[in-house]
């Protein structure tokens, strides 16, 4: 009882000082309609902003959850587009129920995952991607991987029950078929391994003319038609002149990936054994 009481002596003034601060605050506030009227104004405001951060807080926690359904959507929207590649509009339509021809049975022979990357690196000669899909979501090695805007990242190398290991474009060790958008001339992308922003394309035909400004595709049956790896920066002839060489610049942001598609050809396996067979 007596530190009660020495403490109310000690805050006893501050106290006074905020109950007299508190009725004149009252009285300015209810003294006319005016005050009233600002002074709601003034509270609405600031409650409104303290909504609003509240609000932002929320929602910059629900982007990695959006980010993902929106993932998702976009799997199911590249099945769906893979089918009209494949069969062309006309068929599709001629054939009667367009929902029915979109059925999973009925699907084009691309199938789309989503995933997330669990780890990367950028700055080796031999970089990977970790994502966290794996054998028991029916993931196998040669799938390709690509953005959701549909860039390529690579291709998947080995996996486990929850996770795979990705070969990305930024590895030495890497290369794929390409195709020049302009002119469908092929050519074999490879990473020099001196910058995470270009590839090379090599073999280039003279006949293809590569220019500045050409967009550049993968030509492989791991992928469907339409990845971009990028556009060219500069091209060069050889010493032979046989041939062109290029430097691109990579679509995707390979220091930046998050969510991105695990593209699985189901003829994949049908194509590799029928090359054993030929031994090419």
């Amino acid at each position: 009882m007596y530190r009660l009481i020495e403490f109310i002596k000690r805050i006893y003034v501050l106290v006074l000082f905020l109950i007299i601060e508190g009725v004149a605050l009252w009285s300015y506030a209810s003294s006319s309609p005016y005050t009233e009227a600002k002074i709601l104004s003034r509270t609405t405001a600031v409650g409104g902003a303290i909504s609003s951060t509240i609000g932002d807080v929320e929602h910059f926690f629900s982007l990695a959850e959006n980010n993902r359904l929106l993932t998702e959507r976009v799997a199911e929207l590249s099945e769906q587009l893979a089918v009209y590649d494949e069969r062309g509009m006309a068929d599709i339509v001629g054939g009667g129920d367009l929902v029915d021809s979109l059925d999973k049975e009925h699907m084009g022979h691309f199938r789309y995952r989503e995933a997330r990357t669990v780890s990367m690196t950028t700055n080796r000669l031999r970089n990977f991607i970790v994502l966290d899909k794996g054998t028991e979501e029916g993931i196998a090695p040669d799938m390709g991987v690509i953005t959701p805007n549909n860039e390529l990242v690579g291709y998947v190398v080995s996996c486990s029950s929850h996770y795979c290991v990705v070969q990305p474009m930024l590895n030495v060790e890497f290369s794929t078929g390409g195709r020049l958008v302009d002119n469908d001339h092929v050519c074999m992308i490879i990473w020099p391994g001196d910058s995470k922003y270009r590839v090379e394309a090599q073999d280039i035909s003279v006949y293809a003319e590569p220019r500045e400004g050409m967009i550049v595709e993968v030509r492989s049956e791991r992928l469907p038609k339409g990845v971009r790896i990028g556009t060219i920066e500069s091209c060069e002839l050889n010493s032979t002149k046989s041939a062109y060489s290029a430097v691109i610049t990579i679509a995707a942001d390979m220091s930046r990936l998050d969510n991105v598609l695990i593209v699985e050809n189901t003829h994949y396996g049908e194509l590799e054994a029928l090359k054993q067979e030929l031994n090419l």
